[in-house]
């Protein structure tokens, strides 16, 4: 999944303007207030630029407003405390991210993408520009490396190791507003993030958790913190249950019938090595796996190793999904335990493990610890012949 993190919320328009005629004199810098001055080429007289600020509910008001004339606006006023408010322009999709604060500032409009303004006139504003220029960067690198891997691909060229560049890549992008957070505990852009982040479902949960405690707690009385904190107890919840099957914890119990009506559990399979394999018959990558356990299976099964199979049959589109799944049993000669509530992706087994995606799977030792996920060809018959010796 490309992960990109550019700032557009989606806005509810409630206005309380006060305009300022460019071609009269710039207003005096107020040494208890703020004075942005914008330069905006390209955009012609009349257009209205906004401050906004975001509510409780997460949508964005208007907090000042000007007229561009001669390619400039000035906006002034008086903030209570340094926060994070956004510059949206008539015309202009989306909108441009900013630290305000008592201090002048100025910006200059990027008419063509909003969010590659440019702000001078306080350090933590540097601080954002470095962020998103590093941002930027490294989603270039996403994307043309993704692109190289796919012509290689269609070219039949090798492309050995370059998954696994595109994987750390991504990594790097997920940890990224998490490193700026935690470099950046006083900074209310870092609500910025983890709002965009949460609204997007675009970032580990525990990551999310860890960055806003580690938030300072003055930055915690503004509408946008309360925004975000209303999803950390949920968050913190889903979290719980996601790390109880971390690597290097206890693979939670659980129980179903088989196909003849048997009830099997977990800790019925006693093995060196066991592996709970999450399936469906209606799945073909699912069934190409299969393949690959069987003779897995046939290796290693003399010297420990167990299979679990759980079946996530039962999609609303199948007519007869046990019907379904013992026939893909049979066809795909699996020899191994097999069980299912034939609930699909609501299957409790399903979530208690956190399953999102086909086929998974999660590889325990002798003592049930789970030692590793998903893991497939080379990599998970090495890990087996690991646990066996």
């Amino acid at each position: 999944m490309k992960i990109y993190i550019y700032y557009l919320l989606i806005c509810l328009f409630v206005f309380s303007c006060k305009e300022h005629n460019t071609s009269e004199p710039i207003p005096e810098v107020k040494s208890d207030g703020y004075i942005i001055t914008g330069s905006a080429p390209g955009l012609y007289n009349g257009l209205r630029a906004y401050l906004k600020s975001t509510n409780e509910k997460g949508l964005l008001k208007a907090q000042d407003t000007a007229i561009i004339m001669n390619e400039t606006f000035v906006f002034d006023g008086k903030v209570d405390q340094t926060q994070a408010w956004f510059l949206e322009i008539n015309s202009l999709d989306g909108t441009f991210p900013f630290i305000i604060d008592n201090a002048q500032l100025s910006i200059t409009v990027d008419k063509e993408n909003i969010k590659h303004s440019k702000i001078e006139g306080n350090t933590i504003n540097n601080t954002i520009a470095d962020f998103n220029s590093e941002l930027k960067k490294l989603n270039d690198s996403l994307t043309n490396l993704s692109e190289r891997y796919r012509r290689m691909i269609i070219n039949k060229e090798s492309v050995a190791g370059m998954s696994n560049q595109i994987s750390d890549l991504k990594d790097v992008i997920l940890h990224l507003p998490h490193e700026f957070i935690k470099n950046n505990t006083n900074n209310p852009y870092g609500l910025v993030l983890l709002n965009t982040m949460i609204r997007r479902n675009a970032s580990d949960k525990g990551l999310i958790v860890e960055s806003f405690d580690a938030l300072n707690e003055n930055l915690k009385n503004s509408n946008l913190s309360k925004r975000v904190a209303k999803s950390i107890p949920k968050i913190r919840e889903q979290y719980a249950v996601i790390a109880a099957t971390h690597i290097g914890k206890k693979a939670p119990d659980f129980s179903a019938p088989s196909p003849n009506g048997k009830v099997i559990a977990l800790s019925d399979i006693q093995g060196k090595a066991t592996l709970i394999h999450f399936w469906s018959s209606w799945f073909k990558a699912s069934r190409r796996e299969n393949v690959r356990l069987v003779k897995l299976y046939e290796k290693y099964n003399d010297k420990g190793l167990e299979i679990l199979g759980v079946s996530l049959d039962g999609n609303p589109n199948q007519t007869n999904p046990k019907s379904d799944w013992k026939k893909a049993i049979k066809d795909d000669q699996l020899v191994w335990k097999q069980i299912s509530n034939l609930s699909y992706f609501n299957d409790t087994i399903c979530k208690t493990y956190s399953v999102r995606s086909l086929p998974s799977t999660f590889l325990l030792d002798s003592k049930g610890v789970i030692v590793a996920k998903n893991l497939t060809g080379n990599s998970l018959d090495a890990k087996i012949e690991e646990l066996l010796k």
